[in-house]
């Protein structure tokens, strides 16, 4: 069976290398689109979480921690993040800070001296997020000199302090009590735009005019802050995750978990008198999943009519191959050939043509998405198509694969069992007219909402609000395709037929013939003029 099989096939090899291509070029598309989809959405979703939405995407906790409660308070927040980020590496920083001090009244302008003085306030902030520009950082206080500290940029601008320079301030809630300060050094943020400034009430700029005007934070060693020398404030952490395993596929268990964190950290008896915290990943990660569905939509969409042009080019395949075999067929039937044993040559034929392609369309994927990325501005997310030939890609090439084979062989699977082929009864005038105005009808409606959607993709809520992806809007530019191929279809025999009058009334022998043979047969050479109108006209759709 398999050598006759073989003679077959290479009695026809034109055509089933035709077949075999075109198989094959649809399988690769169709698993380059499906790994190109999960590499750019896990990619985006990493991208997004550690560089634009960073700072939203961190747990933020602040809390008024006895000193020798704060080692508890460290390991309290440390669980609570652990479990906010569903189990993902996390880094906590952590940010000490004094209560509020007055700033001498001579390093005010004198028209502003009898209003309210200007404050500051004491941290311990990150070595590794902040840069000494001018002298020195400050050391470990001894207990009966001054607090050595380093005056941000802008405040040592403002405030006309270089390293050296001595002061005291004052209590604001105890007047009483002053501090010497000996400013040893001038320093500046790293990275103002790093989460860590989060938890500077300044942000990391140095000023900030309100209702009274701050300068700081002062930068001290932690030492000080731990000795109790100072008066109390606020202790804050931030905690950050790594993101870089994060997949879409884990996004609802990481959305639940960040949103119980608040809470979590409410019920540590540590923070029994009280803590702040905020986490607006779930937020991000809600607006995060729209988008992913819109990208998801519009992939869809271009794979709905990949699918259709496919269809269209194998269904003519099939139809030049079927007729070349019929009188094969017919032959094998005289012989004494079984409707099994005619199936069965069909079925080993369709294995030829989708094991090629379900083997090679996994391998190509990777290598046509990373093409893809190096083309565009998608390398500066940090797309990964390493494992693009996961198991969806190869079940997806699989399936497709055998779609495209059955599709090219079943004329010859359908084939009837004995007999002549007949030609099959055409229908009715008005029900081909009425089929092809609801055709017509349900493309327009579906384009048209898919239009209206305002670049939000082929999305619909239902009733619970629950985003999700429509199938009427996917399909509908296919829809439109489809309804403007069958006008043509249905516009070319009275076309044909004017084109022979017009002809016959010139004087020219070839123009009339070929009016006359075109009007003859309008059919005949339609379909392959189709697909190129239809792979046109989706080039400038897309």
């Amino acid at each position: 069976m398999t050598g006759f099989v073989l003679l077959r096939v290479r009695a026809h090899r034109l055509l089933l290398s035709a077949a075999v291509l075109a198989v094959l070029l649809t399988t690769s598309v169709l698993a380059a689109l499906t790994a190109f989809s999960g590499s750019v959405g896990d990619a985006a979703l990493r991208h997004t979480l550690t560089h634009r939405s960073a700072a939203a995407a961190a747990l933020v906790v602040s809390a008024s921690v006895d000193h020798e409660q704060r080692a508890e308070a460290d390991e309290a927040v440390r669980t609570a993040s652990r479990d906010a980020f569903d189990g993902l590496p996390v880094t906590v920083g952590k940010l000490e800070s004094s209560g509020s001090y007055a700033l001498p009244r001579s390093l005010q302008d004198p028209a502003a001296r009898r209003g309210e003085p200007d404050l500051t306030h004491f941290a311990a902030l990150d070595r590794d997020r902040v840069r000494i520009t001018e002298g020195r950082a400050p050391s470990a206080s001894d207990g009966t000199g001054p607090v050595q500290i380093a005056l941000p940029v802008v405040a040592a601008e403002a405030l006309k302090l270089k390293p050296g320079a001595r002061l005291t301030v004052t209590d604001r809630l105890h007047d009483d009590k002053k501090q010497r300060v000996l400013v040893t050094g001038v320093y500046e943020a790293a990275d103002r735009s790093d989460p860590y400034w989060q938890l500077d009430p300044l942000g990391g700029r140095g000023v900030r005019k309100l209702a009274f005007t701050t300068y700081g934070p002062l930068l001290t060693d932690p030492s000080v802050l731990a000795s109790g020398a100072l008066g109390g404030g606020q202790t804050s952490w931030l905690a950050a995750a790594d993101f870089a395993t994060l997949t879409t596929g884990s996004m609802a268990g990481l959305r639940d978990a960040s949103a119980g964190a608040p809470k979590a950290l409410a019920a540590a008896p540590v923070f029994k008198a009280g803590v702040t915290g905020r986490m607006p990943l779930p937020t991000v990660l809600d607006q995060l999943d729209r988008a992913l569905l819109v990208s998801r939509s519009t992939l869809m969409i271009v794979a709905v009519q990949l699918v259709l042009l496919a269809a269209c080019a194998l269904l003519l395949v099939a139809r030049l191959l079927n007729s070349e075999r019929d009188g094969e067929r017919e032959l094998l039937r005289a012989r004494g050939g079984s409707r099994g044993r005619i199936t069965s040559f069909a079925a080993i034929e369709a294995l030829l043509l989708a094991v090629p392609a379900a083997v090679v369309a996994p391998l190509l994927a990777g290598p046509l998405t990373g093409l893809l990325a190096e083309r565009s501005a998608l390398s500066r997310i940090g797309l990964d198509v390493g494992a693009a030939s996961t198991g969806t890609v190869w079940l997806v090439s699989a399936a497709v694969a055998l779609a495209c084979a059955l599709a090219v062989v079943a004329p010859s699977l359908t084939a009837g069992a004995g007999g002549r082929r007949t030609r099959a009864a055409s229908l009715p005038g008005p029900v081909r007219a009425g089929a092809d105005l609801g055709l017509l009808l349900i493309a327009g409606v579906a384009y048209w909402q898919l239009d209206r959607q305002a670049g939000g993709g082929a999305l619909t809520g239902d009733r619970a609000g629950n985003l999700g992806i429509d199938p009427l809007l996917v399909t509908a530019p296919a829809l439109a395709l489809l309804a403007g191929t069958v006008l043509t279809l249905r516009l070319l025999p009275p076309a044909a037929r004017l084109a022979e009058r017009r002809a016959a009334k010139g004087r020219g022998l070839p123009a009339a013939l070929a009016g006359w043979q075109f009007s003859r047969r309008p059919l005949r050479g339609a379909g392959p003029v189709l697909l190129l109108v239809l792979s046109v006209a989706m080039g400038m759709l897309a």
